[in-house]
């Protein structure tokens, strides 16, 4: 029997030879929810739940599942009860990724191999709280310890990027990079639509009144953006948006809308067609990667959203996208200004072999792994279905070509999920290897694979310009 977390996922002895290769590789963050200001005012942390259990919504829905009240979740409850609450429920979740991701991270950052239970939560909780008092455990210090070499947030389009720029002056070993999410833009059938236009309009001093202005206005906002260092736009939505590129009917749907009129669900569909597509052109342009998420059901529950709001723990897997959809618009993007490098995200596993076949029908320009299938994101990020994810890619196009793992967090230690990847990712190719089913031709071959993998696919992939990475 193996000792507790001591060797979690590398399966074969070739995982662990490889795996010794890799581990200690940069991480190169290309999408994830942390806060530019707290990077920026990088308060020191007193305890785990600080780290831990303000803004983990992964660590909230077990939480809930085990029946905790809400105000031991989200609510006024001391930090220390709701640590010990959590250390309660723990146990019972086993081969959940959050089992495995809290061990990680306690071995990670406070060298503890303690199991995660309530008989040992005051011992946890006084060993961490001391360490953080006798050494600085900070936003900073953690990125510094996890090696992260360049991280990129996720930011609206009005946002000022205010602290980005206070970071790159700071002149950091860990460069905080923006992507622009104009979620908002897109989402015609947002409630507050009509008021988010508005505030655009009075950001970029553009009167927005039509198709064209809205993107104007939107252009301007990226410029703004791409001067402060931008690679990449991020855009989330349930499904593909159906739509023959008409701008004439989108202009006119855009119109009716801020004018307040109602708007059939087609429409809403053409005209997010339209300015997806006319933003994917202009991402083209400017050599901005796209990368894709889709497929969540946002706020499923009324009530836990009304008493505690959005990115709470209530969003869950939507139905399978429609393909067909999918395809017609990279097609008319392709056809019509050309795709950007896109990376598209699913978090239906359904869907994972009709993308990414649909993906390989639209690589080539001279750039390499240009189309990717974007890695286990979310509901997805556990043992089996990154093997899945990774198995799929492998089956369908090149591993070798794989951007690798995102963070997707909001926690500064979430960086211990990397590790979880990188083990996994040795174990698979160690069982290939082993089985005689796969030889890079040397040993050197096959560690610069799995390195860029892991990391520097990932880096040539953002920050290389036009031609072949």
């Amino acid at each position: 029997m193996k000792k507790f977390m001591s060797e979690i996922f590398l399966e074969n002895e070739m995982a662990k030879k490889l795996y010794q290769k890799v581990k200690d590789l940069p991480i190169y963050d290309f999408h994830c929810h942390l806060n530019p200001k707290e990077i920026y005012e990088d308060k020191r942390y007193k305890n785990l739940t600080e780290i831990w259990l303000l803004g983990d919504h992964y660590k909230w829905r077990i939480m809930r599942a085990f029946g905790i009240s809400e105000d031991k979740v989200t609510g006024d409850a001391s930090h220390y009860e709701k640590f010990r609450a959590f250390c309660k429920a723990l146990p019972y979740f086993m081969g959940n990724p959050v089992y495995h991701f809290a061990h990680l991270e306690l071995k990670k950052y406070f060298d503890l191999d303690i199991p995660i239970c309530e008989e040992n939560a005051d011992a946890i909780w006084e060993k961490t709280s001391q360490y953080m008092q006798d050494n600085v455990v900070s936003p900073r210090s953690l990125l510094k310890v996890s090696g992260v070499s360049t991280l990129i947030t996720t930011d609206d389009p009005l946002d000022d990027l205010k602290y980005h720029d206070l970071l790159l002056g700071e002149k950091l070993e860990c460069r905080v990079l923006p992507c622009f999410r104009p979620d908002k833009i897109i989402n015609i059938q947002n409630v507050d639509f009509k008021e988010y236009i508005e505030k655009l309009s009075k950001v970029t001093e553009i009167t927005i009144d039509d198709f064209n202005s809205l993107m104007e206005a939107t252009k301007k906002r990226i410029e703004y953006f791409l001067a402060r260092n931008c690679l990449c736009a991020d855009l989330s939505f349930l499904d593909f948006p159906k739509g023959k590129g008409d701008f004439y009917l989108a202009d006119s749907i855009f119109k009716r809308k801020i004018n307040n009129e109602i708007i059939s669900t087609e429409e809403a569909e053409e005209y997010m067609f339209c300015i997806v597509t006319r933003l994917a052109k202009i991402f083209a342009e400017n050599d901005m990667v796209m990368q894709l998420h889709v497929g969540p059901m946002r706020n499923c529950s009324s009530t836990l959203y009304n008493q505690v709001g959005v990115d709470a723990g209530g969003d869950s897997i939507g139905n399978t996208l429609d393909i067909e959809k999918a395809r017609n618009m990279l097609d008319y993007i392709d056809q019509n200004g050309g795709l950007p490098k896109t990376i598209i995200f699913t978090l239906n596993p359904n869907a994972y072999y009709p993308l990414a076949t649909l993906l390989g029908s639209f690589q080539g320009n001279g750039k390499r792994g240009k189309m990717q299938l974007g890695a286990a994101w979310w509901f997805l990020d556990h043992k089996d279905g990154i093997y899945e994810q990774l198995k799929i890619n492998a089956s369908t196009g090149g591993l070798g070509l794989f951007v690798g793992m995102l963070t997707d967090s909001r926690s500064f230690a979430s960086y211990a999920r990397h590790d979880y990847f990188r083990r996994i990712l040795c174990s698979l190719i160690g069982s290939w290897i082993e089985k005689g089913e796969y030889s890079a031709g040397s040993d050197e071959k096959l560690v610069e694979i799995l390195e860029k993998i892991c990391y520097y696919n990932a880096k040539e992939y953002f920050d290389k310009k036009r031609g072949v990475v």
